[in-house]
């Protein structure tokens, strides 16, 4: 066995998350924080594709069954961002209540924040 590693995976392409709730999920991704509703191909049942530029990074998909207020065993899920003030903002104006943190020793500025389903979103704004 080599201690060599190596990986034909390339990139993270997508985190997909159930909903008991479309809506809130569309209104939280897109109205608030302005993420792009995209093309999703015809399944035979109801979801939604959430992209960032040109590539769908959320998928959610309606389910009738129960799903927990967290985000389970993994803590969170984190995006680089620009305009701290402006998604500052817009959580504010939305009644959306989040944390800011400034990382120590870098110029990093974070803003946490839970979506509908309670799974911890983060955003990382890189620079002053």
């Amino acid at each position: 066995m080599s201690n060599e590693t190596t990986t034909d995976a390339l990139s993270l392409d997508h985190v997909n998350i159930l909903t008991n709730d479309l809506a809130a999920c569309r209104h939280f991704y897109v109205d608030v924080l302005h993420f792009k509703e995209g093309f999703r191909p015809d399944f035979d049942f109801p979801g939604l594709w959430i992209y960032l530029g040109h590539s769908p990074v959320l998928h959610f998909i309606h389910t009738d069954k129960s799903q927990p207020k967290n985000s389970g065993a993994i803590d969170h899920v984190a995006f680089r961002a620009t305009n701290f003030g402006a998604v500052a903002k817009r959580l504010k104006d939305n009644g959306i209540e989040f944390e800011h943190k400034s990382v120590p020793g870098m110029e990093l500025q974070q803003i946490f924040c839970y979506d509908p389903h309670g799974i911890k979103i983060e955003f990382n704004f890189h620079g002053k």
